[in-house]
């Protein structure tokens, strides 16, 4: 009798296992939890990288108003020739590079041959973190020795360029301001950071807030990498002073198209021309730095010609929203 009671036992103690159709009941709802999160988990990485990227103008802005605080006016954006730097390398010291830019040649008409040669060799595969939008999928530096680049010093490409101004001219100045040129561009002299001229605060009459400055240039066209980072993102400028209708360079562009613009068109195709896109790879639009300093996100559906208003300093007619 009691054999008999302990068998029943072991037997009614018995635990019953999953089926096959169980598992893989339990594995599709797992599946499907984690293709539910998935995105969730991509929208805050991408919310973190867009705030860097914010951020990153902001270091940029206060790089800016110290500069034009010592110097008396904005840095200019690039000087001929292309030999010489941009204003990128003119804003180091104020963005807590100092030691960098005293290591630079800067010798009138020597440092791109120079950094080439081996002489001004700081700047060869350096990526300074603030010129970087983390949410680009393009590499920092760029060793192509002849075609897109000719970054033959392996510079840093950086992601923000300087607002030289736009096209049609919103107060319709014409050639006065902006003229037909070289490589199908257009070449303006009515925005903040213009080739071989030095912009005024006080010149700035639409007002600070009122104008951009700088631009993010971080997306593609085309799955190509379009940006004004000709020779690298250091070098200077082939024009005379603009709207000259000889123009190649580095650092600036005249805005011709609408941000995102996805098309490869006169002046935007290719990265020494005058009218380069900005873009981005964040959804939707693009930061902006404005003269006053402030970073707006800018939506790449914006009324063009609200655009063109931004970036031109002086059209006499300042918009209070955008």
């Amino acid at each position: 009798m009691l054999s008999g009671y302990r068998g029943i036992g072991r037997v009614s103690g018995r635990k019953r296992a999953f089926t096959l159709i169980e598992l893989l009941v339990v594995i599709a709802i797992i599946a499907i939890l984690i293709a539910l999160l998935l995105p969730a988990v991509q929208q805050a990485r991408e919310a973190a990288r867009r705030s860097q990227c914010k951020n990153n103008m902001k270091q940029l802005g206060l790089a800016m108003h110290n500069y034009l605080d010592v110097n008396g006016t904005f840095p200019i954006s690039t000087v001929r020739s292309v030999s010489r730097p941009n204003w990128r390398v003119f804003l180091l010291p104020y963005m807590d590079q100092a030691p960098l830019y005293n290591r630079l040649d800067l010798d009138n008409g020597q440092f791109l041959s120079r950094f080439f040669s081996g002489t001004t060799t700081a700047l060869r595969g350096l990526v300074v973190p603030t010129w970087v939008c983390p949410s680009s999928t393009f590499e920092p530096t760029n060793a192509v020795t002849s075609g897109t680049y000719n970054n033959q010093g392996n510079a840093q490409t950086h992601d923000y360029v300087g607002i030289a101004g736009a096209t049609p001219d919103p107060a319709g100045r014409g050639t006065a301001v902006c003229r037909n040129g070289s490589y199908r561009s257009i070449y303006c002299n009515n925005g903040t950071i213009v080739p071989n001229v030095a912009t005024r605060l006080a010149q700035l009459t639409d007002g600070t807030s009122n104008i951009m400055i700088v631009a993010e240039q971080s997306g593609a066209i085309n799955m190509r990498d379009v940006s004004n980072n000709y020779y690298g993102g250091w070098s200077g400028s082939g024009s005379r002073v603009p709207p000259a209708d000889t123009h190649w360079g580095t650092g600036n562009t005249a805005i011709r198209y609408r941000i995102n613009d996805t098309a490869e068109r006169a002046g935007s195709d290719q990265v020494w021309t005058g009218n380069t896109v900005i873009n981005s790879f964040h959804t939707g639009g693009i930061h902006a730095l404005l003269g006053d300093g402030s970073v707006r996100f800018l939506s790449e559906n914006m009324d063009f010609t609200t655009l063109r208003k931004i970036c031109v300093k002086d059209d006499g007619d300042p918009l209070g929203e955008f």
